[in-house]
């Protein structure tokens, strides 16, 4: 099973063991030192999950934990610390985490609280109305939505379909989903100015749009 994951550490050398670790179990790994990333992932459904540094210079985790909450109740939020206690963990609770892994890092550790936090995502995405619908795969749906978030200008069907890797009529199906939950937008242009079919392009709402 694909999962998608997130981690923002201030300390590159663990992020590196992330990618590490869920490369072996076949996971998909972003990883940032940059707290603002990290949310705008979570605010453009890319990851199922988001580890998060406890203790990280400017933004702190705990700040980082409560925006990320309001952003989505659906994403898993786990908190990486050296620290364990009765107190720190209620504070997470309370911030909106649903779990903690302690450092140093172990693999065992890892691989078993993601697995087990992998259900709980599983189960809050199901009861989502925006949730793929029956023949989407939303592994699919997120390469779709990562070509247009990544291009910076409008794309067509036909370009998303050949880096997607999916026929032209299953990457109309998903770019038309991903307009209707309001992760990207649809224009509609007359090819070279002529009347006749109109040509759609994709892009970013506006709100998300890069900045020049």
């Amino acid at each position: 099973m694909t999962i998608f994951l997130g981690a923002v550490d201030d300390d590159t050398g663990i992020l590196y063991t992330l990618e590490a670790m869920a490369s072996l179990q076949g996971w998909e790994m972003k990883t940032t030192t940059r707290a603002g990333e990290a949310l705008d992932w979570i605010r453009k459904d890319l990851v199922d999950m988001l580890l998060v540094d406890f203790h990280m210079p400017g933004m702190s985790g705990l700040e980082v934990i409560r925006e990320a909450r309001k952003i989505s109740s659906e994403t898993v939020l786990l908190v990486l610390t050296v620290e364990e206690s009765p107190e720190l963990a209620e504070s997470l609770h309370m911030a909106g985490a649903d779990d903690f892994i302690t450092k140093p890092l172990r693999l065992a550790d890892f691989t078993s609280r993601i697995a087990l936090h992998a259900e709980l995502g599983r189960y809050r995405r199901e009861g989502r109305r925006d949730h793929p619908r029956k023949g989407l795969s939303e592994v699919i749906a997120r390469k779709v939505l990562e070509i247009v978030s990544s291009g910076g200008n409008p794309t067509d069907v036909r370009t998303v379909a050949e880096k997607a890797g999916i026929s032209y009529p299953s990457a109309h199906r998903y770019l038309e989903f991903l307009v209707s939950k309001g992760s990207i937008a649809k224009k509609s242009l007359n090819v070279d100015g002529r009347p006749g079919r109109p040509r759609s392009i994709y892009h970013l709402p506006l709100k998300d749009a890069p900045r020049e």
